[in-house]
């Protein structure tokens, strides 16, 4: 449900499993659709690109089908001699929506797929392959089956829909059989039944070993990746193999690293740095993630570290905030509140963005920091708390604590102002005797951000916005 790209410098086209089950070792790659349909893209002329490229027969692809749950669109401009200034946003949240149908890449193997498109240069001039399916369009309940007729009565008032489904497309369900949105009704492949895919609990024997010891470079990958998550020290010396096996794919080889240091507690400076120095930015990027991976304690310390050197590019900073965000933790959110007070805005902004994902444990460090002397930490503290959503009771009382102390600062006013007034109102009914003219301001904000005016509010609108170095006096 979260991911973090960097368009620039990530590997394109890299097949490897979305999913993998800790337990069984089930692997699923997702492919989300708008519609419902079995299509993915393929490319008939470079064999990476294919469809299934990377793909054993026993793992399983995903169609989830997304709809656009709620779209804000807002946009604002202005002409002024000799500059145009145009403001565009748009928001789309998007909803997973019924049937999530499930297939075994040997199904697709066995039938040939329907119907080929091209896409588009930008993408690459792949082709995207379909197989013909029918999908139910309501939930309900299967009612008739008659030749290649499928009726569905809706669960919600029994309206009933005819589908025919055409030859040689084989009906997939029975009669009085219970049905759900986009749910795959017919086919030439048969889908996964729920009872297909209960966890078996366990991995077969020797299932890590075979991974490692598979040709094919996405088995290989997700065994040490299993080994990783299970813990599972049995298997150090074929994993440090690929650590020194210069052939082998550099991701194999870092998340082989992650092991060695998140397992085995081998020195992650050094088996980190040749990875870290490598002229090769999408090899910096993926060990800067791979970081991300193995987690521990002197990870957070070298992301941290990185992160706060000015003379890396913005692309390994950028993915150290995000690794300490999904790290978690006390010192990790640290790291991340120093950031607030870097040079780098675009830097300042990910560290932001990047808190904000973390749970309770970032809550306390960023109280402390709206006493912050340095403003600009203050200010990131402040507006992370503001979009951390529902402070608990403790947080709502040292808020107010420092409001009520002898010299409340700037940004612990204006998060007060910023917070929804029932939340925190009555902690602060003893401000308006005790400085009434504070509490006027907290009033103000409110009154504010209530306001219609605050949702399309934006900083000194016009054709000459100010320069980036002078937005932090604004």
């Amino acid at each position: 449900m979260d991911t973090k790209l960097w368009k620039e410098v990530k590997r394109k086209r890299v097949r490897i499993p979305d999913l993998v089950c800790q337990r069984c070792g089930l692997r699923v790659e997702s492919r989300a659709k708008t519609n419902a349909e079995l299509s993915m893209s393929h490319s008939p002329t470079d064999q990476e690109r294919a469809w299934d490229f990377g793909m054993v027969d026993d793992d399983v692809i995903a169609f989830p089908v997304c709809k656009r749950q709620e779209e804000r669109q807002w946009s604002s401009g202005r002409l002024k001699e000799p500059t145009s200034y145009w403001h565009e946003r748009n928001w789309i949240l998007w909803q997973p929506e019924g049937k999530v149908n499930y297939v075994r890449v040997s199904q697709f193997r066995d039938v040939p797929p329907g119907s080929a498109a091209t896409k588009g240069v930008t993408e690459g001039s792949e082709t995207s392959v379909a197989w013909k399916a029918r999908f139910s369009s309501r939930d309900g309940i299967v009612k008739a089956l008659q030749g290649q007729k499928i009726t569905v009565a809706r669960a919600r008032d029994g309206h009933r829909h005819t589908q025919t489904v055409p030859k040689p497309l084989r009906i997939l369900v029975a009669h009085n059989e219970e049905v759900v949105l986009n749910q795959i009704i017919a086919a030439g492949i048969q889908p996964e039944s729920d009872h297909d895919l209960v966890c078996r609990g366990a991995l077969p024997k020797r299932h890590l070993a075979r991974l490692l010891e598979s040709r094919e470079r996405t088995q290989r990958f997700t065994g040490v990746k299993l080994a990783r998550l299970r813990e599972d020290k049995s298997l150090e010396t074929p994993i440090a193999s690929l650590v020194t096996d210069d052939e082998e794919d550099v991701y194999i080889r870092l998340e082989a690293v992650a092991y060695l240091v998140a397992v085995l507690g081998a020195d992650t400076e050094r088996v980190f740095a040749p990875y870290l120095a490598s002229p090769d930015q999408q090899v910096q990027l993926e060990a800067v993630i791979a970081l991300g991976e193995a987690g521990t304690d002197d990870c957070v310390r070298l992301l941290g570290a990185i992160l706060d050197d000015a003379l890396r590019p913005y692309f390994a900073r950028s993915a150290a905030a995000w690794c300490l965000s999904r790290i978690g933790g006390s010192a990790a959110c640290q790291r991340l509140v120093q950031a607030f007070g870097d040079v780098d805005r675009d830097l300042r902004e990910e560290a932001l963005d990047g808190i904000v994902t973390v749970d309770s444990d970032a809550v306390p460090i960023l109280l402390t920091g709206l006493q912050e002397v340095d403003t600009a930490i203050a200010a990131g503290c402040a507006e992370a708390l503001r979009q951390h959503g529902a402070l608990s009771a403790d947080a709502i009382r040292e808020i107010s604590a420092q409001l009520n102390g002898d010299n409340p600062t700037v940004w612990s006013v204006w998060l007060a102002g910023q917070l929804p007034r029932e939340r925190i109102a009555g902690a602060l009914a003893d401000l308006e005797r005790k400085t009434p003219e504070l509490h006027y301001a907290i009033t103000l904000l409110w009154s504010f951000c209530e306001s219609w005016v605050a949702r399309r509010w934006e900083l000194r609108p016009g054709a000459e916005p100010p320069a980036a170095d002078k937005v932090d006096d604004l």
